[in-house]
């Protein structure tokens, strides 16, 4: 009440000097509040919070709140500050609905370098870590090429043993979606007999689901676009070189928020155009071609956080888990 009275009385002070007019203009609130005040002052009913509340809507505050947007006013109270020469406030939200991402690719199911281990030990970290869906970037199966010895490096010979196998190991996950793109080496079956060895995965499972030849979109939260990718390139001597070029690639209109490639058994993150765009490793270790030709195999699977917000993505964060082959 103290201060209330005393600010009361500071405008009283005021009214009695210069009046009522010169007083409202003085403190830039309106005559009608003046009277208002003196009222409150000489009945002794008006409360702290009720000062606050008129000044709110009739003084100072009343003249920002004129100038500044909402948000650029929530800005402030949250520590904006207005400079000299600034017009605006900037206003950056980093918050967003969060999505949970396990990511997996290059299982090569039928080459002996395939462990299903490896592929289970992901499977309990997602279900562990709550993942929203899976993805899937390519090579789902090794596929039989022509290429010479190629058919000694496999435990499970031709498409239907590749294919069954696979839908037994997918199989077990049931905790949310699978969502899948084919890459070269399933489709070295399209290509020998015209099989779809990843879309007919798809039609065994409920919860896996090809999305498309080499790439396909994922919406996310209808704001944001989330892009798998395989290829039928090489690795680069630079491991961001071949995302750089493919995301340079992408007119404007057809650039995804963020891009998850697969193929090269490569882990690299990188920020480019505005793309989060990044390789996932495999899950099948080094395989003696790769070792001859000097490549080199990033073992491990990711588990990636997205935040969305009203602009597309706000926030990406990944955690990459090595196995170390």
């Amino acid at each position: 009440m103290a201060y209330s009275e005393t600010k009361l009385n500071e405008i009283k002070t005021l009214v009695d000097k210069v009046g009522k007019e010169e007083a409202a203009t003085v403190l830039g609130i309106s005559t009608e509040t003046i009277r208002k005040y003196l009222s409150y002052l000489k009945n002794g009913k008006f409360t702290e919070q009720e000062v606050k509340s008129e000044l709110v809507l009739n003084g100072s505050l009343k003249k920002i709140s004129e100038i500044y947007t909402p948000d650029e006013l929530r800005a402030i109270a949250n520590g904006g500050r207005i400079l000299p020469g600034i017009e605006k406030v900037p206003i950056i939200s980093f918050e967003g609905q969060h999505i949970r991402i396990g990511v997996i690719t290059d299982t090569h199911i039928g080459h002996q370098k395939f462990s299903e281990n490896r592929l289970f030990q992901a499977f309990d970290e997602f279900k562990k870590q709550n993942v929203d869906f899976i993805t899937h970037s390519g090579d789902v199966t090794e596929g039989m090429s022509h290429r010479p010895g190629h058919i000694y490096e496999l435990d499970h010979l031709g498409y239907e043993a590749q294919k069954e196998y696979a839908i037994k190991l997918f199989g077990q996950w049931t905790y949310s979606p699978i969502y899948a793109i084919d890459g070269n080496h399933d489709r070295w079956y399209i290509k020998s007999n015209g099989a779809l060895i990843v879309k007919d995965i798809d039609r065994a499972l409920p919860n896996f689901h090809f999305i498309g030849h080499d790439e396909g979109d994922i919406s996310l939260k209808g704001k944001a676009t989330l892009k798998l990718w395989h290829g039928e390139d090489g690795n680069s001597y630079a491991l961001s070189y071949r995302l750089q070029k493919l995301i340079e690639s992408l007119s404007g209109g057809e650039k995804p928020d963020a891009l998850i490639a697969g193929h090269t058994h490569k882990m690299v993150y990188i920020f480019e155009r505005n793309v989060h765009t990044m390789s996932c490793g495999s899950i099948c270790a080094q395989t003696s071609w790769m070792r001859g030709k000097k490549i080199a195999a990033h073992v491990g699977f990711n588990i990636i956080d997205i935040w969305v917000g009203e602009k597309g993505i706000s926030k990406f964060q990944n955690c990459w888990y090595p196995f170390y082959c």
